[in-house]
């Protein structure tokens, strides 16, 4: 049997404040292989924090433990920082859910790849430059010589979406972690994306954790979907069985999407039951 690529066993992610710890991810377990893996829920349920845990980039302030976190075989519990710093990037990426706070608004678009690849790869300038252009027409960018000149302020949303993915794939990670990768952009844009991210998970062989509050675009687009809810995951399920959710809570959030041709008024509303927090 193939190892996973990415396992998680039991993850916590705490935040001390003044009135008591805020448990922001409680006890969250899955394996990712080479597949696309959503994790659903309303804002708040935990979702990005379990993403930026695996990544590392939980704030100094945050508590993370696991009994498990293991990816292609190393600890990312007992990594150093100089050891987490080589991974993120080259092995594992995360596109951000914004681009306008994302990329540095004062530098060319082009540069900034450029930076990624060359903090990884010992790459001359100008090879350096050729890859990032292919990478920008990878993402189904025109004119990749005109966008890579340009700043961020530049660039549409979806533009600017593009630029991000192909920042995060430049040097051929292994896990890519998508949160909210198109929640602010347009349904045709959305799509374009989508095939994008689509397209070179097939072609490189990549896990992929699609973080999103989107069941139905989670539902045609993932392999397995994870539902969380307070911090929690309440159900797992193949995207494809996501109507026939057994959980309350996902039949909840299912019921409250609105459908063509229904007759439904008012739309019903999510009655959340305390035992779910459990």
């Amino acid at each position: 049997m193939t190892q996973p690529l990415l396992t998680v066993e039991n993850l916590k992610v705490r935040y001390p404040t003044r009135t008591g710890v805020v448990e922001a991810v409680r006890g969250v377990s899955f394996t990712l292989g080479k597949e696309r893996l959503g994790i659903v829920g309303e804002s708040g349920s935990g979702k990005s924090q379990t993403g930026r845990a695996i990544m590392g980039l939980t704030p100094p302030s945050g508590l993370v433990t696991a009994d498990r976190l293991n990816f292609s075989g190393i600890d990312l519990l007992s990594a150093s920082d100089r050891e987490r710093r080589a991974l993120r990037g080259k092995r594992i990426a995360m596109v951000l859910q914004d681009p306008k706070y994302s990329l540095d608004p004062v530098m060319p678009i082009g540069k900034q790849i450029m930076e990624t690849l060359r903090a990884h790869e010992k790459i001359d300038k100008k090879e350096a430059r050729e890859r990032v252009l292919k990478m920008l027409e990878a993402v189904q960018i025109r004119d990749p010589e005109r966008v890579f000149a340009l700043h961020p302020h530049e660039v549409s949303g979806g533009m600017g979406q593009r630029v991000m993915i192909a920042m995060m794939l430049i040097a051929g990670p292994e896990l890519l972690i998508a949160d909210e990768p198109t929640s602010a952009l347009d349904v045709t844009v959305q799509l374009e994306v989508l095939g994008i991210m689509d397209k070179l998970v097939s072609e490189r062989g990549m896990g992929l954790i699609f973080v999103s509050h989107d069941l139905r675009l989670v539902s045609s687009f993932c392999d397995r979907v994870l539902v969380m809810y307070a911090g929690r995951v309440v159900e797992e399920l193949a995207a494809a069985d996501l109507k026939n959710a057994k959980h309350p809570y996902t039949q909840g959030l299912l019921s409250c999407m609105p459908e063509i041709g229904a007759d439904r008024h008012p739309l019903p509303v999510l009655d959340r039951k305390p035992e779910w927090a459990l």
